[in-house]
């Protein structure tokens, strides 16, 4: 067997250690904004026997689903995918409805009721396209965590703005002493041989401190994720700023991206209470 090379060991786990902070900052943000999608809307006088849960997370994955009727289970809420052939409007005629240990295919209700209803589906888009939500969210998502770890590079930049030249000897008693500083520890080193103003410099990286810029440029980010699921999320600050026709206009696009989710939801109950 071979000898085991620390400083790759410790080099392989600081890189370790970054990716796990690169993907928990990626995940946290993809589930704050999925939380507040998946809360937007409330099902009202649902079926006991359907879950608005697990339909709203439906639409959010897959931007659609079906409600229908089942002899087993009752008035259910299932993932679909097209089948048939597309009508003159180019929506499917057919779903295969399916979850977990339930699988059939049936008929888009179109505006007539067949002799037997359990035959037929309400197709329950997530808008008009029928496009995921998810998608987009997972682009806010990793934009917010790009700023947010700039932000941490910075911040740690700023703090230690300084690269230390020293001897090959003297790496690893810097790479310790260095871990002791940057985990704000104190520390006493007491051999004046290894560390003198001789054998040792230190340049400074003069690293600008931009972490203010990168948290406005956050806030724009999360403020356009806002605008896109349809929240007003214009602070009174800027509010106070904005002309009135700027305000209308700015009310008026939020609105609308509220309704394309609305909308194709208000029209699923509808064919539904039919």
């Amino acid at each position: 067997m071979k000898p085991i090379n620390k400083q790759i060991g410790k080099k392989n786990n600081q890189f370790f250690d970054s990716l796990y902070l690169n993907d928990s900052t990626y995940i946290d943000y993809l589930e704050r904004m999925k939380k507040i999608c998946l809360s937007m809307f409330e099902w009202v006088n649902l079926p006991s026997s359907m879950d608005s849960r697990f339909l709203e997370r439906t639409l959010f994955y897959e931007g659609q689903a079906s409600l229908l009727y089942d002899e087993k289970y009752g008035y259910i809420n299932t993932k679909c995918t097209d089948g048939g052939y597309l009508n003159i409007y180019e929506l499917p005629t057919k779903l295969h409805c399916y979850s977990m240990q339930y699988s059939q295919d049936r008929n888009v209700y179109e505006g007539f009721r067949e002799e037997n209803p359990n035959n037929q589906c309400i197709l329950v888009m997530n808008n008009w396209e029928r496009i995921p939500t998810a998608y987009t969210i997972e682009l806010f998502a990793y934009r917010l965590y790009l700023a947010q770890r700039s932000c941490d590079v910075n911040v740690m930049a700023t703090r230690t703005p300084v690269l230390i030249l020293g001897t090959e000897k003297q790496k690893l008693t810097m790479e310790n002493l260095y871990n002791k500083y940057d985990g704000n520890q104190p520390f006493i080193f007491g051999d004046k041989d290894i560390i003198s103003n001789d054998m040792l410099k230190a340049i400074n990286t003069q690293a600008p401190y931009v972490t203010d810029k990168l948290s406005e440029y956050k806030k724009e980010i999360w403020n356009e994720f806002l605008s896109f699921i349809g929240v007003n999320n214009i602070d009174v600050e800027k509010k106070e700023r904005l002309i009135t026709g700027e305000s209308s206009a700015n009310n008026e696009v939020i609105n609308l991206n509220l309704q394309s989710y609305l909308a194709p939801r208000k029209e699923a109950c509808k064919k539904f209470n039919e």
